[in-house]
């Protein structure tokens, strides 16, 4: 059977697709292709072989995954064959850009203005029925919904309320603690001025979800890292390559990538979030003028913070142990292999000082999570708070902190680097610095966690970073 792939009312390639194998037979505007299907970084239609390939994993990632909790039930009950063909009823439409696929006899049916999930209301029932199984579908019930082509594993619907659309979210275990996760990113976020999508709490039946505003509306899509990084080299198969995915960002001319991209996965290493795949860092554009808005607000942070561990496990997770994505396996691997230190005079860790208390005040009411449990996560983001410091300080650049002293600083710490045992007169002399004024250096230099101190004054010696 042959398809229009369009944007909006614009049509973009027609394909056929014959038991799973799909052909791309033209393209009509090449531009306006999805970022998917852009060949090295650039959009083109001379390979249309290339682009097979390419347009089959497009309507893959628009797909529920099969492993969704309640997804088997929803298609039996509904006597749809499979997640494709679920997709398929409400033409592949998404709430994360403009995209749709029309059949080909259909096409002087079908509009953008009568359909799009944007601006048009649709039935909520599918949406709660892989949510939390709260309704009863059958094989006469609407599949016109933004839940047919919701990737990801956890439970979420999509609801329209005020003209605004919003995803809810559950969590998973007995703690469902991703819904709390989510709230947590986005209070860090706020106080670090990260961009970020707003997440709410909602308890219902002593069940914990989470909400938030779409990303984005008629006007812009959402691009996952996955389709800006594509055809670039994974390292073991696995991991992204740091410096290729900035490189294809600056050839793509998306403003700030860079420093976006750093503050997420700063946000990441205090959060101790395990999973920030190349689906949930993405970049927005608008999708009339083809222009790069840039990275897009913070989402989907929910399976951080200790998921499912209990309290004395918590305890033994340092950050080498703790996994990372997308570029190494730890998070100690990961921040200390991006060039973290160019954040180093934007965020200020200040600003979270006192955020134990707010988060302590968020666990509190919480039945679901013991007393030791929610001691435990307020001991740890601590923690984890006061090391981002340290490594944002001891990778913050002499110069940047010093008021017109650097050379003094610099000639201290240089000494100190030669011979980690030198006494404040020894200095004193080699540097020919007054004493007192290197005793205020000494403070400088500690401040920063560049020196520390090991064993007493008069027996010890210095530890240089």
């Amino acid at each position: 059977m042959e398809y229009i792939l369009y944007k909006k009312n614009i049509r973009i390639l027609k394909y056929k697709e014959i038991n799973g194998n799909f052909t791309v037979l033209q393209v009509y505007n090449k531009d306006h292709l999805p970022v998917h299907l852009f060949v090295n970084g650039i959009p083109s239609s001379e390979n249309l072989y290339a682009l097979n390939e390419k347009m089959e994993q497009f309507l893959d990632n628009r797909l529920i995954p099969s492993t969704r909790k309640n997804l088997k039930d929803t298609l039996k009950e509904m006597e749809i064959d499979s997640n494709y063909k679920l997709a398929e009823k409400s033409w592949f439409l998404s709430l994360s850009d403009q995209y749709w696929i029309c059949p080909f006899d259909q096409e002087n049916k079908l509009f953008w203005e009568d359909i799009n999930f944007f601006t048009n209301d649709y039935d909520p029932s599918i949406g709660l029925r892989l949510l939390n199984n709260s309704v009863n579908l059958n094989k006469n019930s609407s599949s016109y919904s933004p839940d047919n082509t919701t990737n990801g594993e956890l439970p979420k619907r999509w609801f329209k309320q005020d003209g605004i659309n919003y995803l809810e979210k559950a969590g998973s275990g007995t703690e469902q603690q991703e819904p709390i996760n989510e709230l947590l990113a986005s209070e860090i976020c706020r106080r670090l001025n990260i961009s970020y999508v707003p997440y709410y709490l909602s308890i219902r039946n002593g069940n914990y979800y989470c909400y938030c505003p779409d990303i984005v509306d008629d006007t812009k899509e959402l691009v996952p890292m996955d389709s800006i990084y594509q055809d670039l080299h994974l390292i073991d198969g696995r991991f992204y390559d740091y410096s290729q995915l900035i490189n294809r960002c600056n050839e793509m001319n998306i403003p700030d990538a860079e420093i976006d991209i750093l503050k997420i996965l700063l946000l990441d290493f205090i959060i101790a979030n395990t999973d920030r795949h190349s689906y949930n860092i993405s970049f927005i554009r608008n999708s009339v003028t083809l222009q790069w808005i840039g990275v897009s607000p913070v989402y989907d942070s929910g399976k951080s913070m200790f998921l499912n561990l209990l309290d004395f496990e918590m305890e033994m997770m340092g950050s080498g142990q703790i996994e990372a994505k997308p570029f190494f396996g730890t998070q100690s691997k990961q921040i200390q292999n991006i060039p973290i230190n160019k954040l180093s005079t934007i965020i200020n860790l200040d600003t979270l000082n006192d955020i134990g208390n707010w988060y302590s005040n968020l666990l509190k009411p919480l039945k679901r999570f013991t007393e030791e449990k929610k001691r435990a996560l307020v001991k740890k983001l601590n923690e984890r708070i006061a090391e981002a410091k340290k490594i944002l300080l001891s990778s913050q650049p002499l110069t940047a902190v010093t008021n017109g002293k650097h050379k003094k600083i610099d000639l201290v710490y240089a000494a100190l680097k030669e011979n980690p045992k030198q006494t404040k007169e020894e200095l004193s002399k080699i540097t020919g610095i007054s004493r007192s004024t290197i005793t205020r250096i000494f403070k400088e230099l500690k401040k920063m966690g560049k020196i520390q101190r090991i064993a007493s004054n008069k027996t010890g010696y210095w530890k240089v970073f």
